[in-house]
């Protein structure tokens, strides 16, 4: 087994369902979406972020009912819904942020400049 599958099993005490390399295969994302109520979609998303080379995680997190992925060589989109929205001019943007592998800064995606 890959030492940053081990890294994964341990951070998130759990087998991940899935991996995702970014495109240089330095940094890994695993994730595990489990749903633990019987209501449809209310599920959970548990996920690390590993620096593959340096056999480090970087960053691990939950997200009631939302999502990440690789947006760019070393961007993750993180997809964040409030349960109920603030008001009615928020738009799906409002609740995603990049995360940036090899700085650790988070950005808001309005502002995010591509």
């Amino acid at each position: 087994m890959k030492n940053y599958k081990k890294l994964a099993y341990e951070s998130l005490d759990f087998v991940p369902v899935e991996f995702h390399k970014n495109s240089n295969s330095d940094f890994v994302l695993a994730t595990l979406y489990k749903n633990e109520s019987n209501v449809t979609d209310a599920g959970t998303l548990r996920y690390v972020i590993i620096n593959v080379s340096e056999e480090k995680v970087v960053k691990k997190g939950v997200i009631p009912q939302g999502k990440i992925n690789w947006i760019s060589e070393y961007e993750l989109e993180i997809f964040s819904p409030p349960g109920i929205p603030k008001d009615q001019t928020e738009t799906v943007d409002d609740y995603k942020t990049i995360y940036n592998v090899n700085t650790g800064k988070t950005s808001n995606k309005k502002g995010a400049n591509y």
